[in-house]
């Protein structure tokens, strides 16, 4: 694997690792799953340094398979198909993994390495300015990006390869200061948008008084006996 040579060149810290080994989908209880680890294994079995590496891609919404199944029969479609790529799923999910992961590495004074498509990066990086370094093996990085892009494989006509275009790094702390703290949208905006969905609203009495909800009841007096 490619990229995992990579990592190991570009992304360890200190000296090259003497016996580095790739352990797939490592999990724990507490902290979830990676999918790749490459740790540098002693003669007595022990594991000395290691990285962490996730993989993503980019999440799909729908399907173009009902158009090609109907193109592949001849047939026309009952409806337009919808299809798309989510790109706030990702950002929203993988993000959030990535800072708290990053905080279980700082503890061990590791890093995890994010392998990613350069365009999914760039969508990234302009919603959270977070402070990036080229220094990656710098003791105040623990989460490093790595993303690639498809280009030409000039050895395979018709056939593409992955191209590494950016590594740096950055702190599970600066990726999460940058996407909690920006700047509050103004309030009179989120008051419009309030009176704009009272045109939905319904009174809850009236749903109480129709069963839908339940009468709430006052327990303020009440006291556990035991």
């Amino acid at each position: 694997m490619d990229f995992l040579t990579e990592v190991i060149e570009h992304c360890w810290p200190g000296e090259r690792p003497k016996n580095p080994r790739v352990a797939p989908e490592v999990k724990m209880a507490g902290f979830g799953n990676v999918d790749f680890v490459i740790a540098d294994v002693q003669d007595d079995g022990e594991v000395e340094q290691f990285l962490s590496v996730e993989l993503q891609a980019i999440d799909i919404t729908g399907s173009a398979f009902p158009a090609y199944q109907a193109l592949r029969a001849g047939a026309d479609l009952e409806r337009r198909p919808t299809y798309g790529l989510n790109w706030d799923n990702v950002y929203k999910r993988y993000v959030t993994q990535l800072i708290r992961k990053g905080y279980f590495h700082h503890h061990w004074k590791s890093k995890i390495v994010a392998v990613i498509p350069e365009q999914v990066y760039q969508y990234i990086t302009s919603r959270a300015d977070f402070i990036r370094s080229a220094d990656v093996k710098s003791a105040q990085v623990n989460i490093i990006f790595m993303t690639y892009r498809l280009e030409a494989d000039p050895t395979k006509p018709g056939e593409f390869r992955p191209t590494l275009v950016t590594v740096e790094g950055t702190s599970h702390s600066s990726l999460q200061n940058a996407i909690l703290y920006k700047e509050a949208p103004k309030r009179d905006a989120f008051t419009s948008q309030i009176k704009r969905s009272l045109v939905r609203a319904v009174n809850l009495a009236d749903l109480i008084a129709t069963g839908e909800i339940p009468e709430i009841e006052d327990h303020g007096n009440e006291m556990t006996q035991e």
